[in-house]
């Protein structure tokens, strides 16, 4: 099964002049893990996930100015709408990520959560317990 199977899309996505109260509020009410940053030109530059938001909550409080610019993540994995959802995992799992931007040309095309994958388990099914680490 590929990601382009189980992702979430249309995924919304932020400009890194956002303002964080803005993304704050995409992210609680669409209850998604992040939201990809995107240039004007549509290409994915960072993230601004839950963690994020509970730094600039906490750090910035009361600061209106505060963009996502700011805040977000540059350092992201990404994997391509063909990827494997077992591998899609492993990366989630080695790099304790809660989602993955599914992007194609540096264009988000979705977003694999771990509740995405969760909801396929017999489609992981052959990725065998041992290959998971315990923590």
């Amino acid at each position: 099964m590929h990601a382009s199977e189980i992702m979430a899309r249309p995924v919304p996505t932020v400009g890194p002049h956002t303002p964080v109260a803005d993304a704050v509020d995409m992210l609680t009410e669409r209850a998604l893990p992040a939201l990809p940053v995107v240039s004007d030109d549509g290409q994915l530059i960072g993230l601004f996930s839950e963690a994020n938001a509970l730094f600039s909550e906490v750090t910035l409080a009361g600061d209106d100015t505060i963009t996502v610019e700011s805040v977000m993540t540059t350092r992201f994995e990404s994997a391509s709408p063909d990827a494997d959802v077992a591998d899609v995992a492993r990366l989630m799992l080695d790099n304790e990520l809660s989602c993955v931007p599914i992007v194609e040309g540096g264009m988000v095309f979705g977003l694999v959560s771990r509740t995405e994958v969760l909801r396929w388990p017999d489609r992981i099914a052959a990725w065998s317990a041992d290959t998971v680490p315990v923590r």
